[in-house]
């Protein structure tokens, strides 16, 4: 969380600086903002230092001194958020949101604050913004989807047959695609009427994907059933894969296995840092499977790719 208060005290001192010497115009007193500057590194030091009560007294002076500078009063509710002092934090933090809504910090802290209180489905709501404004912090979409009751070791995707509400918008049956919710599954059988069979996951936001791995729980119901992962970037121009992978070439046992699909950095024609959906295909054209192959899906989910 300092690294978001770090940043944002070094916008501000570039911003006062910046006036002091002239280079933009919003203020009379070019002396008093240089002296702001000043300030505001000492201010760096206290959070680095955890001297909290220093910072307050700190931060007062400068809105005493700047009434109307927002940034000032922003960075006394991180002070009061670092103290404990939540209801305070969370006044200063919905107004700041209501004001800049596309900034995305404050969303994130408004999302501790109300997990600290128990208030788990605001929460939610707060890092689901987070998330989507930031879709490369992948930390704050574990815990996003730990606020489900999932496992926290792992982003869920779908978990005993269920579905993630954190991370998934729709899953969607299509092609020959026949489906049953099971109690701890998803039933899958590739039907008669079309040559290609899919389960595809539209997910909330885009998702970073580099360095992860796709680990899935699957069986089959004979025995040989074979897959493709397909996956396509918030670019794509239209429902084709812009990535296949089809990662057991003898197909699956009758037993639950669990399959490992790392996606590494990157990828000739898929941006992996934006993936918006990811396709179980399992039909005949396409997987090469005959017709009624069954297959069960579990869990899918996402964790870090290990070296």
């Amino acid at each position: 969380m300092l690294r978001i208060v770090f940043a944002y005290i070094l916008a501000i001192c570039f911003w006062v600086t910046a006036i002091a010497c002239g280079w933009c115009v919003e203020k009379d007193f070019n002396r008093d903002m240089y002296d702001a500057g000043e300030r505001l590194e000492k201010l760096q030091i206290y959070f680095e230092t955890e001297m909290y009560e220093e910072a307050s007294v700190l931060l007062d002076e400068l809105i005493t001194q700047f009434p109307d500078e927002p940034r000032f009063k922003y960075l006394r509710a991180v002070v009061d958020y670092q103290k404990g002092s939540y209801e305070r934090a969370q006044e200063v933090f919905v107004e700041f949101i209501e004001e800049h809504p596309g900034v995305a910090e404050p969303y994130y802290l408004l999302g501790e604050i109300n997990l600290k209180r128990g208030k788990e489905d605001a929460a939610r709501q707060y890092l689901m913004k987070y998330c989507e404004l930031v879709p490369e912090d992948y930390d704050a979409h574990l815990k996003l989807s730990s606020l489900s009751g999932k496992d926290s070791c792992a982003a869920t995707i779908i978990k005993d047959g269920r579905e993630d509400l954190a991370l998934v918008e729709k899953i969607g049956f299509y092609g020959a695609c026949v489906y049953t919710n099971q109690k701890q599954s998803i039933k899958l059988i590739n039907g008669s009427f079309r040559s290609w069979s899919s389960m595809g996951i539209d997910f909330i936001y885009p998702l970073d994907l580099r360095g992860k791995q796709i680990v899935l729980k699957l069986k089959g119901k004979e025995g040989g059933e074979k897959f493709e992962l397909t996956f396509r970037d918030k670019f794509a121009r239209d429902y084709t894969p812009q990535l296949v992978i089809a990662p057991e070439e003898k197909g699956l046992s009758c037993d639950w296995q669990k399959i490992q699909v790392v996606l590494g950095k990157r990828q000739p024609k898929i941006d992996l840092s934006c993936v918006v959906h990811m396709g179980l295909e399992f039909g005949t054209s396409t997987a090469q499977n005959p017709r009624n192959s069954t297959l069960f899906v579990r869990d899918i989910l996402i964790e870090d790719a290990r070296n």
